[in-house]
């Protein structure tokens, strides 16, 4: 392009540079994004995956990072000559910051989550505690690199700060991909956090002067990055997590303390789903799988059954049906393979001939299901946290499970719930009314006596159970289970009717996370 005389020309960027400075705005996005992802895996083993816990990650990020941006913005208009120098120690910084969300997350959450604070409390606090420093210290990177590039080429430039923001956009995409379904699959949590530190770490020796600094730079990336690949465990920097799965932080540990026999306890995030007895397919330490069993022994007797199971875990109860009638047809929703894979190889799960097995979201497996296809038995027993998948107990789902049960079938769903104030209950409640003619509750008299907090089954048919009001377990453990009037529940006062459009479960559960109950 020609230039007028005595128009006066304008310096350019200098191309190397401001590749780099694109690039360091691109990778330091995206670290950021990976950290916010894997923010919420690391609190779930303390406080569960929710509503509250995703609130809280997504909130802490976007305040560490704004305030970042503004910090950031007002260095670069103080110092706008030393932004490369500020960059560097803003990476090296990130890298402090984000190894640190291992000991300090382990420290902070541990100790709220067998306090009494209120769950949204402490998740909050455990959130602030890690993930803030991290998120200011990307927070700073952004402005600090487009102020240096303007400074740099001597005037505004649209395209310049289009490029920027367009670099930040795109490795947030990128660190959102890469951390769901990549990093955490492959280095767990811990590793994935050891990753995006040396990569700080690295792009900070980048931009800090002399060679004394890069090397020291290079060093700690390729220390930190050789413990993300190896999955070393450093005292101090774990995670509960023994396995991590797309969907859960895994533990399967020995129970022979809880049980006083040879057994196996699998705990997905913070709750304990299953516990198998390692010679005895058919004991049942959980009393609400045991109400279940007894149902179905009152209905079916040894008779073999068909049965869909929402949810997997252990697979304690199509194990146990297996054993007692191998003849029983028996097919499974079980969205994480893992799971099944550790149920196999820890939890003594031998699938046989009439087991089948549907690695889906349940409520696809279920509506998949060719029409007319029908079970005996539909039994709900998947759960996020301590709250059941919205998706799962609405009334189009209630539709499709009316629609694949048998005339004398029964459905049973599992639902955790305070029995002062059962608003989920109630609601659940009122919503299969809507497509079954007999709903029942039952619950273990001292699972509520003095409780906030309380394991009910939900029987759902065309017909009642036939059971007495208050029944005895008639094998195994000394149990009893009594029926609650559904009229004590407050259906009108409390429940609402559930469907796809509006199921707030969380709101309807609001008592655990806000007041602690």
């Amino acid at each position: 392009m020609s230039v007028s005389p005595g128009e006066p020309t304008e310096p350019e960027v200098n191309p190397r540079q401001l590749a780099l400075l694109v690039t360091a705005v691109t990778l330091n996005a995206a670290g950021a994004m990976i950290v916010e992802i894997v923010a919420g895996r690391m609190l779930a083993p303390y406080f569960g995956m929710s509503l509250y816990t995703w609130t809280t990650v997504i909130g802490v990020v976007l305040a560490g990072l704004t305030l970042g941006h503004w910090v950031g913005g007002m260095l670069a208009e103080k110092w706008p000559g030393k932004a490369m120098l500020m960059i560097g120690f803003s990476f090296l910084t990130g890298a402090i910051t984000t190894v640190l969300v291992l000991p300090i997350i382990s420290t902070v959450a541990g100790k709220l989550s067998i306090g009494s604070a209120p769950l949204a409390v402490s998740i909050t606090i455990a959130g602030f505690a890690a993930f803030f420093l991290p998120s200011l210290a990307a927070g700073l990177v952004q402005p600090l690199a487009t102020t240096f590039a303007l400074h740099v080429k001597g005037r505004t430039s649209g395209r310049l700060i289009g490029n920027m923001f367009a670099a930040g956009a795109l490795g947030s995409i990128v660190g959102t991909f890469l951390a769901g379904f990549v990093l955490i699959s492959y280095l767990g949590s811990a590793g994935t956090i050891w990753l995006v530190a040396g990569l700080n770490a690295l792009l900070g020796a980048l931009f800090l002067p002399g060679i004394g600094s890069f090397l020291f730079g290079a060093a700690s990336a390729s220390i930190m990055g050789m413990i993300a690949l190896t999955q070393t465990q450093v005292p101090g920097f774990r995670t509960p997590c023994q396995l991590e799965s797309q969907y859960y932080c895994i533990r399967v540990d020995p129970a022979d303390h809880l049980t006083d026999r040879p057994s196996m306890l699998m705990a997905l995030d913070h709750l304990v789903h299953s516990i198998n007895d390692r010679n005895d397919p058919q004991f049942l330490f959980s009393p609400y799988l045991h109400l279940v069993d007894e149902i179905a022994r009152h209905k079916f007797a040894s008779n073999p059954v068909s049965a869909f199971f929402i949810g997997g875990g252990g697979y304690t109860l199509p194990r146990a049906w297996s054993a007692r009638n191998p003849d029983s047809v028996l097919s499974i929703a079980e969205i994480d393979p893992l799971v099944t894979a550790l149920a196999r190889d820890q939890m003594w799960f031998k699938p046989g001939p009439n087991i089948r097995i549907k690695m889906q979201d349940a409520r696809v497996a279920l509506k998949t299901e060719r029409e007319g296809k029908l079970f005996n038995i539909i039994f709900g027993d998947a759960f996020h946290d301590i709250a059941i998948p919205a998706h799962l107990v609405s009334d189009e789902f209630n539709k499709i499970v009316r629609a694949h049960l048998s005339e004398n079938g029964f459905y049973v769903v599992n639902v955790v719930d305070n029995p002062r104030q059962p608003r989920l209950l109630a609601s659940i409640v009122k919503t299969l009314h809507q497509r079954f003619k007999a709903v029942e509750v039952w619950v273990s008299p001292e699972d509520v006596l003095g409780a906030t907090r309380a394991t009910f089954i939900l029987y759902a048919s065309t017909q009642g159970t036939g059971l007495a009001g208050t029944v005895a377990s008639s094998y195994g453990s000394e149990r009893t289970w009594k029926r609650i009037s559904t009229a004590s529940l407050g259906i009108k006062q409390l429940g609402i009717f559930l469907t796809d459009d509006f199921t707030p479960v969380d709101r309807l559960m609001a008592s655990f996370w806000l007041r602690g109950e």
